[in-house]
């Protein structure tokens, strides 16, 4: 190959090509970390439908070389905290190891030059955790990390003894729950996290209590923290979960400041594994915010990191 790049919007005739690409770069990072879902190993259909969605909506670029593909870019836009954004998950890019670099800052040059044109300025990339190339790249653009994906095997032994009990809470427990989640979104709002969240009604609550699985700690009876769990009943090639793997998602934990670092969050966490263990689900995946100091430093002991979520603001002013 002469090396002479050009980008254009992808084609359907492209698909394929990216989804090979796109497995070849899972495959290299995953060999050095089996706590990555092994499915999407051998797996490109939910990729594919994926991909030919976004030829579709016009919303992805691909880079080729001498008429062969060796990269591509594809993405969602969409209201994210009342600002138009756009989000390229981790199936939504990949490059030929050789151009990786160059390619890469062709095809967000391409890209962002279309979303900004749109007055789109909130730009957010999903990439294998451990790609420092392309983090680096990224973090010279101006990019910073917001969210990381990470996964834990049910074989883990834990150890831990607290002096809390611990309950898989039942319906009756709404109210408890409630005012714990309550409490949660103020703990997100703070600083240095500033993350806005919903409240919950109780009727949300009620329904989190029937479909998932949720341990509430109690301190001489007063609730101090909990941990949800439920289980994924299909592929989701955004996070790169699977189908009957453990989710800590929505509510997610929580444990009052005062009792954190008394091995309360690993207690939770050991009823987690031991459900998984007797229900057969042999993976959990769990996201968290890195300005998340508390969660951030926590779940890294026991969870792999697979995917690191990064985000850049373009200063609003560009287009006036």
């Amino acid at each position: 190959m002469n090396n002479k790049i050009k980008i254009h919007k992808m084609n359907e005739c492209d698909i394929n090509q990216a989804a090979d690409i796109w497995q070849n770069c899972y495959n290299k990072y995953s060999s050095t970390n089996n706590f990555f879902p092994s499915y999407w190993k051998t797996n490109t259909s939910e990729i594919k439908d994926f991909l030919e969605q976004k030829v579709k909506d016009g919303a992805a670029f691909a880079a080729e070389a001498d008429g062969i593909l060796i990269g591509y870019l594809a993405f969602d836009a969409f209201n994210f905290n009342g600002e138009e954004s756009v989000f390229c998950p981790s199936i939504g890019h990949a490059v030929i190891d050789d151009y990786a670099d160059k390619v890469y800052l062709l095809l967000y040059q391409a890209a962002a030059k279309d979303w900004v044109s749109k007055n789109i300025f909130n730009h957010m990339w999903t990439i294998n955790y451990n790609d420092t190339r392309l983090k680096n790249t990224l973090y010279d653009l101006g990019f910073g990390s917001y969210l990381v994906d990470a996964f834990a095997r049910t074989d883990a032994k834990l150890d831990a003894v607290s002096s809390y009990e611990i309950r898989k809470a039942a319906s009756n427990d709404a109210d408890i729950l409630c005012s714990l989640v309550e409490e949660s979104r103020e703990y997100y709002a703070s600083s240095p996290l500033f993350l806005k969240r919903d409240p919950y009604l109780i009727d949300d609550i009620s329904k989190i209590l029937t479909n998932g699985n949720v341990f509430i700690a109690y301190n001489n009876n007063i609730p101090v923290g909990f941990i949800n769990l439920s289980v994924s009943h299909e592929n989701n090639c955004i996070d790169l979960s699977v189908k009957n793997c453990g989710m800590i998602d929505e509510i997610g934990a929580y444990i009052k400041p005062e009792h954190r670092g008394n091995n309360l969050g690993k207690d939770l966490l050991k009823n987690v594994f031991n459900y998984c263990t007797s229900n057969n689900i042999e993976l959990i995946h769990v996201d968290f915010e890195t300005a998340n100091l508390f969660a951030n430093k926590f779940w890294k002991k026991y969870f792999s990191p697979v995917l690191l979520s990064v985000r850049r603001t373009i200063n609003k002013n560009i287009n006036d």
